[in-house]
């Protein structure tokens, strides 16, 4: 299931335990990735006029990980590499395959952008709504690390499509990956065990594509 709202090594045991709180810490609810989160429920924006737009430009996406460049391991580096084009590259499949739009990369009339971001949230199961979430480093370190192991973890995809020209924010979405919770199958977060998340971002955009 989804709901739509709307790219390091372990440490010692005796860490892990003294940090068990430190996972729950409330940090800000937003990844940054939109500008303004108030528009996410402006009903209006999911009215844009789509029609006369023919062809789509799909940005590189964006894993936002939370965790700085100069503190990310060579492993985490190349995790997120890996997401950023495996899912930039499906994007760009749906679009060829669509009967819709056509794929470009030159701006022009008649041309949509799409921008998208893909992050890690603590999810609190005590939210029916499932829109109470807590932002986190997509990786394991001595404050993620909890939240991973209680399978706690959800992706979260959020995504823009704008006038390619003007760049007009036209229609916006977030969704969280509620069904598919990460498990770690090794001491660290590998592609494998995102995958079954990414697929179903993948599968919301199938959809959204469609209507």
């Amino acid at each position: 299931m989804r709901l739509q709202t709307l790219a390091v090594g372990i440490v010692v045991g005796v860490v892990f335990l003294m940090s068990g709180c430190s996972s729950r810490t409330i940090q800000a609810k937003n990844s940054g990735f939109f500008e303004n989160y108030t528009h996410l429920n402006n009903s209006n924006i999911n009215k844009t006029d789509l029609l006369k737009y023919k062809n789509i430009i799909v940005a590189p996406v964006l894993v936002i990980s939370s965790i700085s460049e100069d503190k990310q391991t060579l492993s985490q580096k190349k995790l997120y590499k890996e997401i950023s084009e495996y899912l930039t590259s499906a994007y760009k499949k749906e679009i060829e395959n669509s009967e819709k739009f056509k794929l470009t990369e030159v701006k022009s009339v008649n041309t949509l952008k799409f921008e998208s971001a893909v992050s890690a949230v603590e999810v609190h199961f005590n939210d029916n709504k499932w829109d109470n979430f807590t932002p986190i480093a997509m990786g394991l370190n001595v404050v993620s690390y909890n939240a991973y192991m209680d399978e706690d973890v959800r992706l979260l995809g959020e995504s823009r499509l704008l006038d390619s020209q003007n760049g007009k924010v036209l229609r916006i979405s977030r969704n969280i990956q509620e069904g598919d919770k990460i498990v770690l199958n090794n001491n660290s977060l590998e592609f494998a065990d995102l995958k079954m998340s990414l697929d179903g971002l993948l599968e919301q955009f199938r959809e959204d594509l469609s209507r």
